[in-house]
């Protein structure tokens, strides 16, 4: 039997005894590289026998409703072209300002350009994010970190529904930052459940500037429930794979379109 083949089994025997695993354990108990020790779980999940979350896995039949988290996923997908959406929207940003950064992961990277802006006021609904921003907080003593609450979607990460649109109500925002599961001309920017569009729209309502970040993959496409029309939006930033028939679209409305 083969080296290879004979960790699989082993492995196999350790996950189905342990239910989870992480990439480090597999790597220090079989003494292989965090890359095979990837392939490794790479090959169970495509057998079966395993989800795939960050950083290791658990046993399928242990975790049916555990599936890989939805956050960690969308961080990692066009990863260059949301970390230039992000840095071009923060020249939005003057000192002082009351933003709000919603909770996509295009919106998350924003915050790695914030450093050098002064007395913010900051509000979010996106855990992830709200957990970067307490982080960036203990440096920056001139920011102030506002965080929703609300019911938790484990997967998006964020906080949602009627506790949160009623945070947001009392809130006054210079600029808001948002996202979107699905950007079109004809139906506006959608996303995957009512209580999240409930949000976004409160959000919209409360900034004097509405600005959506949001790579060119997500144009032409719907998510579930329709949150507004592209009339509501000031600006929307997103990265220059956008196609030239998009961009055509776009000049029949007052949405202003920036390409980076």
């Amino acid at each position: 039997m083969k080296l290879s083949e004979n960790r699989i089994i082993k492995l196999k025997k350790l996950i189905h005894s342990e239910k989870t695993i992480t990439v480090e354990r597999i790597s220090k108990t079989f003494g292989i590289s965090e890359i095979t020790a990837r392939r490794d779980l790479l090959r169970l999940k495509k057998e079966g026998f395993i989800i795939k979350v960050h950083g290791g896995a658990v046993l399928r039949e242990f975790g049916r409703l555990e599936p890989e988290p939805v956050f960690e996923n969308r961080l990692n997908q066009f990863k260059e072209e949301k970390i230039k959406i992000a840095k071009k929207a923060s020249e939005k940003i003057e000192n002082g300002n009351v933003i709000i950064i919603e909770s996509g992961s295009t919106c998350f990277y924003l915050i790695d350009f914030l450093m050098d802006k002064e007395n913010l006021k900051i509000v979010t609904c996106g855990i992830p994010t709200a957990n970067e921003l307490i982080r960036l907080a203990r440096i920056k003593k001139d920011f102030e970190i506002n965080v929703s609450g609300g019911l938790v979607n484990p997967n998006s990460q964020v906080y949602t529904g009627p506790h949160t649109v009623s945070f947001f109500n009392e809130i006054n925002a210079d600029i808001c930052f948002i996202a979107a599961l699905g950007v079109s001309v004809k139906k506006g920017i959608s996303t995957a459940t009512y209580y999240d569009a409930n949000v976004s729209r409160k959000i919209i309502d409360i900034s004097k500037k509405v600005i959506l970040l949001c790579d060119s993959s997500k144009f032409n496409k719907y998510s579930y429930v329709n949150i507004a029309p592209l009339e509501k939006i000031d600006e929307l930033i997103t990265d220059d794979k956008i196609s030239k028939e998009d961009i055509k679209k776009f000049s029949n409305i007052k949405t202003k379109l920036t390409i980076v």
